[in-house]
């Protein structure tokens, strides 16, 4: 897809909490099976930016796009329909406690998408395998370890055919060993071609499957680039400092 026909545009989204600016004037764009990744120390608004595109924050300010229509959160039944082709991937998983892994992807897809039972668990059964999680289909969250509840969140995401995918810290949550296994979900989407827009520490990680990172602190987007150049060649000192702390902290960490 060309440069300037991008499947998701942000232009200028600002969110204020109490009159601070948490996120300036943030704009990118995404091309069709581009993955950019958002680094940045805690609080420079790498979540509020996720948030805001998902209009789970309602921006104060700011136009988004979806494959060249602009998204008006006004309209309700236009951003129902923008919601269900913008996946988003939490820290926490927020999963349903009282529901197994099986029924927690199939909901969305009997009452958003309105599909029959049958249809919507073949669905649902798909993802799971497609995830990994063939032989935990039954168990409920209580039963899953963090890497296993963030695949079946993975999986509730990818039934609803998004356009774009959202992670927000996918593995922020887990023991060291479980963070592997989540890694490797990502990855294959990436190999697949997902559309992702995430934000991470892991240095290594984003390094590896990253088309584009993006540095951002205290609210705005500071520098952008190729992998190579972020985290070894910023023209930035703020990014060149944060990225050589950082590796050093996480390693590779892939």
């Amino acid at each position: 897809m060309a440069e300037d026909n991008p499947v998701l545009k942000v232009e200028n989204l600002t969110k204020r909490y109490s009159g601070k600016e948490v996120l300036k004037d943030a704009c990118l764009s995404v091309r069709q099976g581009e993955i950019k990744v958002l680094i940045g120390p805690s609080g420079a608004g790498k979540s509020t930016l996720l948030q805001c595109i998902n209009f789970l924050v309602m921006p104060d300010k700011g136009r988004i796009w979806l494959e060249g229509q602009e998204i008006l959160h006004s309209k309700k039944k236009e951003l129902y329909a923008y919601r269900q082709k913008v996946g988003m991937i939490f820290q926490d998983f927020n999963l349903f406690d009282h529901l197994t892994a099986l029924r927690n992807v199939e909901i969305g897809l009997v009452r958003v998408r309105a599909m029959g039972q049958a249809d919507a668990r073949e669905r649902a059964m798909a993802e799971l395998e497609r995830v990994g999680l063939k032989d935990h289909v039954s168990k409920y969250p209580a039963q899953l370890s963090g890497g296993q509840k963030q695949r079946v969140s993975i999986a509730r995401a990818l039934a609803m055919d998004p356009k774009v995918m959202l992670l927000d810290e996918p593995t922020s949550a887990l023991d060291p060993e479980l963070i592997t296994e989540v890694h490797a979900v990502i990855r294959s989407l990436g190999a697949e071609g997902m559309t992702m827009i995430m934000a991470t520490h892991q240095i290594g990680f984003a390094s590896d499957l990253a088309d584009e990172i993006v540095f951002m602190e205290n609210g705005a987007i500071v520098e952008t680039g190729l992998p190579s150049k972020i985290l070894s060649q910023a023209e930035c000192a703020r990014t060149r400092e944060f990225c050589s702390k950082l590796t050093g902290l996480y390693g590779d960490s892939r």
